[in-house]
Formats: structure tokens, sequence, C-alpha cells
């Protein structure tokens, strides 16, 4: 999809209408001692003398204990009829009052307001007993806010990244950061950029701090200018001329350490959170940096991160794609097979085991004897014969359009992160399948393909399919009511 069809202007906070019927009607204020009860609900009355009823000049309503008879009207026995006309003849409104079971009159609602006094039976909530009264519904209108995504960009910043021919590192950069045509600049309002560059060393274990150099940009709204302003930096610090400057890639730990990032963020307002790995090399661990056999932790590493809620999008340039099996083993998924498992596992799906590891258990499963894997030992898990779900973008940065191919990548993984959910402050407490969703003006269907469904949360909208596509291509007006159900229940209340 072109950056252009996903950019979006102004302010993330879209406001739309969600009605939700059925609210409890609200008596007015009155004065006088003879002003009827207007439009209430049913309350409890308390008891008089038997038989006896109290009646108004003006239309005031008639209080009755067990058989007691209303003003001007109808007699109120067990499960007797409502009233008629008070004094000066007001009439009950549409509706009307019932009785409740012991001859209470029950609350009514109406146009000239109704008799509103029960008798010993209790109250009677909403419109009585008898029935709903639809004078009563009104709409609720709430704000709901998009959900914005955080994507943290991890940047493999090892040494062939400079190395290779052309250097991948300024094709990157520009992909990314320039200020006219970079995926950054286009979708900075879309998305909570923050970024993470790694270049690895010789480490003790895996939670060595001393494995990596992680420079880091916390993730915000319009961050480009500070990212661009760390991650030239970055680039800086790269001497051709150095024989010795040798920096590795230890993808799992990097990993490891941008999902603690993102699991520290507190995200306001929601939206879900993901790593975009952009890689040049086959990952080594903090403790091996030769040979390139650190898979299975990088994989480990990606699916922790999505059992916690983070998801990936993985990208692979340069050196990785041009000399896929560059300093791995021959028992690894090396390459492009890498990025596959790790996309795989970004999105939750199963990674393929090694070849002839299909019980990767197993003692002659040959990758685990690799030097990477401690003490013959596989973390990750692996599911023989599993689907590729998961979708790499390998670049060949030798390609005389890489700069342009690098931005139509990008692109394509990050529209999977921009969101098509909307977080209502109003929570749906009945059939969701009564709402009536609209885009453009377009009715949705409710849990169809490309309609729309309601989240697990209650209180979020998530449109997915045709309609999903749709939104992000620049459809803006979503509306979103609920009515009554037939039983004259809200659907949906305020949170």
């Amino acid at each position: 999809m072109p950056r252009a069809a996903l950019a979006r202007s102004g302010s993330l906070l879209v406001p739309l209408l969600l009605a939700a019927a059925c609210g409890t009607g609200k008596p007015p204020d009155t004065s006088g001692d003879d002003a009827p009860a207007l439009g209430g609900t049913g309350s409890s009355g308390s008891a008089g003398s038997a038989g006896s009823a109290a009646t108004s000049a003006n239309g005031g309503s008639a209080g009755s204990a067990q058989g007691g008879a209303s003003a001007s009207g109808g007699s109120a026995a067990d499960g007797g009829s409502s009233a008629a006309t008070a004094g000066s003849g007001v009439v009950a409104g549409a509706g009307g009052a019932s009785a409740s079971a012991n001859g209470g009159l029950g609350g009514g609602a109406g146009d000239a307001g109704g008799v509103a006094l029960g008798g010993a039976g209790g109250s009677v909530p909403m419109a009585g007993v008898g029935g709903t009264d639809p004078g009563i519904c009104e709409e609720l209108s709430v704000i709901s806010t998009l959900e914005v995504p955080t994507v943290e960009v991890l940047v493999d910043t090892s040494s062939s990244m400079w190395d290779t021919e052309p250097p991948a590192w300024p094709l990157l950069y520009g992909a990314l950061m320039d200020a006219g045509s970079g995926v950054v600049a286009g979708l900075q309002s879309d998305i909570r950029f923050g970024f993470a560059s790694y270049k690895g060393h010789k480490g003790s274990s895996e939670t060595d701090a001393a494995c990596a150099t992680m420079t880091t940009v916390p993730p915000a709204l319009d961050n480009r200018a500070a990212i661009d302003t760390v991650y030239q930096e970055v680039g800086s610090t790269y001497d051709a001329d150095d024989p010795n400057q040798k920096w590795e890639t230890p993808t799992g730990y990097a990993i490891r350490y941008a999902t603690q990032i993102l699991l520290d963020f507190a995200a306001d307002p929601p939206g879900k959170k993901y790593i975009l790995l952009v890689t040049d090399g086959n990952p080594n661990t903090c403790q091996i940096t030769d040979p390139q056999c650190g898979q299975d932790l990088s994989i480990k590493a990606v699916q922790d991160a999505f059992a916690a809620g983070v998801g990936l999008f993985v990208l692979g340039l340069g050196d990785i794609v041009a000399q896929p099996d560059n300093g791995c083993p021959t028992a690894a998924r090396c390459g492009l097979l890498h990025l596959q498992d790790l996309a795989n596992a970004g999105v939750g799906a199963g990674v393929h085991p090694t070849p002839g590891c299909d019980d990767w258990h197993a003692s002659g499963c040959t990758f685990k004897n690799e030097s990477c894997n401690q003490g013959g030992q596989l973390s990750a898990t692996y599911t023989p014969e599993a689907p590729d779900v998961g979708i790499p973008f390998p670049v060949d940065t030798r390609d005389q359009n890489a700069t342009a191919k690098l931005v139509s990548a990008l692109n394509e993984l990050l529209a999977n992160a921009i969101s098509c959910t909307v977080d209502m402050d109003a929570i749906v407490t009945g059939d969701a399948a009564l709402g009536l969703v609209t885009l453009d003006g377009n009715p949705l269907a409710y849990a169809a393909p490309d309609g729309w469904k309601l989240e697990d949360d209650l209180h979020s909208v998530t449109l997915v399919g045709a309609a999903c596509e749709t939104y992000k291509a620049g459809a803006k007006q979503l509306d979103i009511k609920f009515p009554c159900d037939p039983s004259g229940n809200p659907v949906a209340v305020h949170r």
C-alpha cells in the first residue's frame, strides 16, 4: 500500500456517536402540593386507610393502600387497572400506570403525566410491571478514541551494515528518516514511533548488559525529529578505517530489550504494540559470536514478546538477503528461512524446526548441539509442518531501486500496525448484534468478514476486512449506535 494512502492528517481523537437508548426518564422539578408526577418511574407509596382515596381539585395524584380507590377513575385492587383522570382531568399519558400485585399503583409516564404512587406492594421499576414506555428512551452520546499503535523501530547496527556494498546503513536511514519520503515522517501522526539500535559485543550471559550497546529514543507521536537526531549520532560512530571495529548481531538480546521498553510504556490513548526489526545478518548470541547460531534464542525472544502482547514485523536487507548462509551453521535455518520463522513467531504462528528435527526434543536433533544452544537444549517452541503465516520482507540492497523498495516494504509492514479499533467510553451490556455501525454512511455487518466486531473487553469496536482497508485508505466518518433491545433494556451504558 502506498505511503500516501496511509498517512492521515489531524488528531487521532475521532468523535463518534454511540446511541444507547433506554435511559431512565427523570420527572421534572414541580412545585405546589397538588402538582402531578409527570413522566416518573414507579415508587412506593405509603399505606392509607383501607378503601379511602385522596383527591386533588387541580389534578393531583392519589395514593391508595391495598384496594384503595383512585381519584375520579378506576379502582385499584390486586392486579387492578390504572387511574384515568384526576381532579380537573389530567389524563395519564401513553403507557399508563400499572397496578402492582398488591394493589399499589405503578408509576406511569406520558405526555401529561400519570399516577406515580404505589401502594403497600412496593416500588415498580421503569414504567411499571405492565410494560415499557418508549417515550423514556433517549440517545446516549459518547466520545470514542481511535487506538494508536506503538512501534519500536529496532535497527541492527552490526558492522556489516557498513561493510557490504552498497552499504545498507545509509539506504535504510533514507527510507526511514527522509523528511519528505521517509516512512517515519509519513506515519508519525498515526503511529507512536520509538527507536532502538543495537551493536553486539561478547558478554558473560544473555542477561549481561555488556552484550550490546543499546541506543534508544522513547516512543511518542510526531517523533521523527527526536529519532533523527539520535539515528544520525549512531551512524557517525562507525569508523570504516578501523580494522578492529567489529560489532555483532545479538538479535535475541535486542528483542528482549525492546520488548521491555514497550511493556514499560503506558500508552494513552491505548493501542497495540509492535517491534519493527530491521536486520542484515543471521543472529549470534551474547556468549557465542561465531558461528551465528543464535536462531533459537531469537525465536524464543519473539515468542515471549508475543505472549506478553507485543507483536513483531521483520525486514531483512543487505547480507542476510544477498548471502543468506553467511556465518551460519548448516544445522540452522538461515537467511530468508530465519526471517520467515521470526515473522511467524511475531504473529503467534508456529515456527518450523530445523531440518531433521521434527522431534526437536530428541537427542538426534543436530541443531541442539550447536555451540549457541547451552547444554544441548532448545528454548523456543517448534511446530513440524507449520504453515507460513507471517510475512517477512527481504530487500536486496544491491538492487538499483533499493531505496524505493525499502520504502514500499516498510509501508506495507506498518500498514498492519495502523489501527482499525476504536475505544468507546461506553460498554456493551446487551446483544452487540443490535448495534448499527456505518462507515461514511455505508452500513457494516456485525461479525462479518468485511464488517465489524466487538472486542472481548466489550468497549472496543474493530473494523475488519474490506471495512478496515477502506478506513485506512482515508474514510473518516464512523458512526456507532446501539438501540434498546426488544425488552426495553439498554444495550450499552456509560463506562
